[in-house]
């Protein structure tokens, strides 16, 4: 997918702020991170957690204790957040779909 979107630099109009829980944030992170898909997957993940820190104004702790506890989990998938996520995001294609592709604004 690399070229679909211009690489230039954007400030937010506010500052952003992360409201879910900390947990769910490493697991995005560490989904980035396997994926490849920042700096061509040439950044660490402390390197990571700690841009997305300064972006989203939070302290990211221990990711790789995270990880592990993660990693630990007992249920078919391990990837709660993640999968939370692509299925809130199917929803919302598919009500768009129902309107005839628009979707209700922030």
């Amino acid at each position: 997918m690399q070229g679909l979107l211009p690489a230039l630099p954007v400030r937010p109009a506010k500052k952003l702020r992360w409201t879910g829980r900390a947990t769910d944030l490493v697991e995005l992170l560490y989904a980035l991170d396997t994926y490849g898909c920042i700096n061509d997957g040439e950044i660490g993940i402390e390197e990571l957690a700690d841009a997305f820190s300064e972006i989203l104004g939070v302290e990211i702790k221990n990711c790789y204790n995270v990880y592990m506890n993660m990693k630990h989990r007992k249920d078919d998938s391990r990837t709660y957040f993640l999968d939370d996520l692509r299925e809130k995001m199917n929803k919302r294609m598919v009500e768009s779909d129902l309107k005839g592709g628009k979707y209700k604004k922030r």
